[in-house]
């Protein structure tokens, strides 16, 4: 009955510390059973309920230290050969400094005074910033493993038979741009089969950001399998002296020398199906198995080696007699490798982002007595287009080893963001921090004392800029 209970806490205690350097950490949880609906899955669960937290705190030491936010994050950011807060030491790309560096430099930051300064009548503005680290792939209990199959067909035309589903994130656009730039082939002599159980090869759920790093991998190792079996087949047909003198060309393959052709479809003519078919398996790199946790805890995914990275900034607008928060500008710079689909990025990042906004400020799920109060879209929010605020996405490109072309995961990074982020622009604005969200405006009005006292919450504190104030 749990579902993913289990591994929502558990992602949470890895993500706990955030990405920085804490020497020293005690953690620890509890996963209860209730009544109450079961909790699923929902995009970067656990690490956002995490970064909400931890990124808040941030706010607050940087406060109590007469420090700025970003300076604060920048002095106790993760380096490679740091250890996570469950014993994991981190020997992959890191970009984390680099991404605060870069929202440090970013006019939505430097001129963030000007901006607030400009708040209309009734209105608060304020700037709040959050820095994160996500997982990439399952962990190591489930094995994260990715099988790609690629084929010849007699037309000439290359087959990839992908294992993992692109429901608009647009891995399938990646995926023909990897087997296109190694095969040097044009979008017209490649063809894309989407997960079938009949004719695809298992490669794992579209979660955990690891389908384009996983079945990428998987990819790459097919496609120079059969690019090495067809250039040896050609080199025999065209009665060459060395490989090397041949080249994969659009739907041929060349002689160097003699500029002597062979059609894909006359090489595919000379052999046998088994002959023009390779697969390729891949497994995701984790974390060793001795681990700074009991094993109960490990049962649950733990722990990750190769992770992605962010910094965000929300620029809000407080109607200071609705409550209401807008989000006017958004800033995403992520660390998530080597970006070879710029577009695909781009949208993951909005996406994503989009998504954690509904989580921040609108989405509401509410439950009285083991019954769902929000049972439809007329009471349980949901952002749109026109919700979105202007949005600058900007990549730090490192090189992840491991990473098919040098990239990491990118699918759940910017969801993990907009709650931290626009809870510190929000106490920026009205100088009373919120702990709970979403940050509806009947908890914003609470928060600041603009309800009556009757239905203002018991908990709300004195105002203290300081501390918490949790709001019911």
């Amino acid at each position: 009955y749990d579902h993913l209970g289990g591994v929502v806490m558990t992602l949470a205690l890895e993500h706990a510390g955030g990405p920085y350097h804490i020497p020293n950490t005690s953690l620890s949880a509890r996963c209860a059973y209730t009544n109450n609906p079961i909790g699923g899955a929902f995009r970067a669960f656990g690490v956002a309920q995490a970064a909400g937290a931890m990124e808040q705190m941030m706010d607050l030491l940087a406060r109590r230290l007469a420090l700025d936010p970003v300076e604060i994050r920048l002095k106790n950011v993760l380096h490679k050969g740091d250890k996570t807060p469950v014993g994991v030491v981190l020997q992959h790309s890191i970009g984390m400094e680099e991404c605060l560096t870069a929202l440090a430099r970013h006019p939505l930051y430097l001129d963030r005074e000007k901006w607030k300064a400009g708040a209309g009548t009734f209105k608060r503005r304020g700037v709040g910033a959050a820095a994160l680290m996500l997982g990439i792939g399952y962990g190591p209990v489930v094995p994260d493993v990715a099988n790609a199959k690629l084929r010849l067909t007699r037309k000439g035309r290359i087959r990839i038979y992908s294992g993992v589903v692109d429901m608009g994130q647009g891995n399938a656009a990646t995926c023909l741009q990897i087997a296109g730039s190694i095969l040097s082939q044009t979008p017209d002599t490649l063809e894309l089969v989407l997960p079938d159980t009949e004719r695809t090869l298992p490669s794992g759920s579209a979660a955990a950001s690891r389908t384009t790093y996983t079945f990428g991998n998987a990819l790459i190792g097919a496609c120079q399998a059969l690019k090495q079996r067809l250039l040896e087949k050609a080199a025999d047909l065209l009665m060459t002296a060395s490989v090397k003198e041949v080249v994969m060309e659009p739907g041929m393959v060349r002689h160097l020398a003699s500029g002597r052709e062979i059609p894909l479809a006359g090489l595919a003519a000379f052999m046998a199906e088994s002959e023009r078919t390779v697969t390729h398996r891949f497994r995701a790199p984790t974390a060793p198995d001795k681990l700074a946790v009991s094993e109960d805890v490990r049962i649950h995914g733990l722990g990750h080696a190769v992770f992605s990275y962010a910094a965000h900034l929300a620029c809000v607008e407080v109607d200071e007699l609705t409550g209401e928060v807008d989000v006017r500008h958004y800033l995403s710079i992520s660390d998530c490798g080597r970006v070879i689909n710029p577009q695909a990025y781009e949208q993951q990042i909005q996406g994503s982002v989009a998504q954690g906004l509904g989580y921040a400020v609108m989405e509401d799920f509410k439950v009285r007595d083991g019954h769902v109060q929000t049972r439809d879209l007329a009471t349980y929010i949901l952002p749109t287009a026109m919700d979105v605020p202007d949005m600058d996405v900007v990549a730090v490109q490192t090189h992840e080893t491991t990473g098919p072309f040098g990239l990491k995961g990118v699918g759940e990074i910017g969801t993990s963001g907009p709650v931290p982020a626009i809870a510190n622009a929000v106490t920026d604005a009205v100088g009373v921090r919120l702990s709970c969200w979403p940050l509806t405006p009947e908890r914003v009005l609470k928060a600041t004392g603009r309800l009556s006292p009757e239905t203002r919450s018991p908990e709300r504190g004195t105002g203290n800029k300081s501390g918490f104030h949790p709001v019911l």
